[in-house]
């Protein structure tokens, strides 16, 4: 028999006798996501997972929707095979994938031994780097979890590498648009520096011909490869009947919290509604620059954080489709660098590969990364929001407490 899971175990059993599973010899909650519950199912022949979606998510998205394109990608061979969903659409069963760990690379730098000048040198040039920018340190958000710049460059330099493996939720991180900018303007003045040291005859020519090969080298792992193929991969399959553009999406989560406004809500509520209308003229800016680098939308999935992935055979697999269409190909790119702990380096790779002659954006999208950056936590505080709305009690206040903690990561946040 399953683990008692609490006064739920004999409803699940009820569900996945449904499914056509009866034989169950464990029943192991999984770690929930934000929105819905999720189990491993073990019978004597099969792993499963089981998912009971949450009646608040249902305002988010539609269900056809979202097994749309769960089964169009699992054809594609980047989603779990989706095996059953219940006339009403609560639950979902599909394939447990046994996720592998990610394993770190060994270092061997050819300029290790040049390292202590360097870091003086970049330092310096971080520094006017930064003042040129106009970016003021004191204008920014104290975001938990984000790099100092002095830890920026320790992750260039080898010393916070570890040798052990990661599981891909290890990976989860939090990235603002602000620090995002920083970790540009550093990893700019690092390498400037290293040509300055190499003496290089052609500083240029070193610049443009070595530069991603010498960041590839002080990678502490390969996610952002891996990363990279996933996002080529997605941007390949096709868009189907759905789509909506990011000034459209932020319009529908708008008018839903006016209306949940018009009828009241308690004052907790209400003042985080305040705290979100302040910046309105900051949204209406990066949703436009947004829209001007766009040449053509693609599929998204909209939601790469790393507890949507599951790594196997030097694959990344995607689950949790709530929120996919087709829309703008930035949104990809954006929660990946805005939720997974990568290093400056990475990012800078991940960003400049994954640009490289994307048809569905301007020549100079790269520009738009903080805007994109900056509307994924926008749309996380107004998920929160949202999802307070239609709950209660303790509950509720979890949902203020997602608010409060993706808040500070939005610029002139206070």
């Amino acid at each position: 028999m399953p683990p008692i899971i609490g006064q739920d175990k004999d409803a699940l059993l009820a569900v996945l006798a449904q499914a056509g599973l009866t034989d169950i010899r464990q029943i192991q909650p999984l770690a929930d996501g934000l929105s819905n519950h999720n189990y491993h199912i073990e019978t004597p022949t099969a792993h499963y997972v089981l998912r009971e979606n949450a009646d608040a998510a249902d305002s988010f998205c539609s269900r056809e929707q979202e097994l749309f394109y769960w089964r169009h990608l699992a054809k594609a061979k980047l989603a779990p095979e989706l095996l059953w969903v219940s006339g009403d659409q609560r639950y979902y069963l599909s394939e447990f994938i046994f996720a592998q760990s990610l394993p770190s690379l060994p270092i061997a730098h050819p300029f290790a031994p040049l390292m202590e000048d360097i870091e003086g040198r970049a330092n310096l040039v971080t520094e006017k780097a930064i003042s040129a920018s106009g970016i003021d340190r004191l204008e920014q958000p104290q975001v938990p979890r984000e790099p100092s710049m002095a830890s920026c460059y320790l992750d260039l330099s080898l010393q916070n590498l570890s040798s052990k493996e990661l599981s891909w939720k290890e990976l989860e991180s939090q990235c603002s648009a602000a620090t995002f900018g920083l970790g540009e303007a550093h990893i700019e003045a690092w390498l400037q520096s290293n040509a300055d040291i190499k003496g290089a005859a052609d500083k240029q020519a070193w610049y443009q011909s070595e530069r991603l090969a010498l960041l590839e080298a002080l990678t502490p792992n390969r996610a952002h490869s891996l990363l990279l193929q996933l996002l080529q991969q997605l941007r390949e399959q096709a868009t189907g009947p759905y789509h909506i553009s990011i000034t459209e999406q932020w319009q529908e989560y708008h008018a839903q919290l006016l209306a949940f406004a018009a009828v009241g809500n308690c004052e907790a509520w209400q003042s985080r509604l305040a705290q979100l209308l302040s910046i309105q003229t900051q949204i209406h800016g990066w949703t436009a620059t947004l829209a001007d680098c766009l040449v053509a939308a693609q599929f998204c999935h909209r939601d790469l954080n790393p507890h949507n992935l599951l790594l196997k055979d030097n694959q990344l697999y995607c689950i949790d489709f709530e929120y996919a269409t087709t829309s703008h190909p930035l949104c990809e790119l954006a929660v990946v660098l805005a939720t997974h702990q990568l290093t400056p380096a990475q990012r800078y790779l991940l960003v400049r590969q994954y640009l490289a002659g994307h048809p569905g954006l301007t020549s100079d999208a790269i520009k738009a990364i903080p805007a994109a950056i900056e509307m994924y936590w926008v749309f996380a505080v107004y998920w929160a929001l949202l999802m307070a709305a239609h709950t209660h009690g303790e509950r509720q206040q979890e949902y203020f407490d997602w608010f409060d903690h993706f808040w500070p990561l939005i610029s002139h946040a206070s």
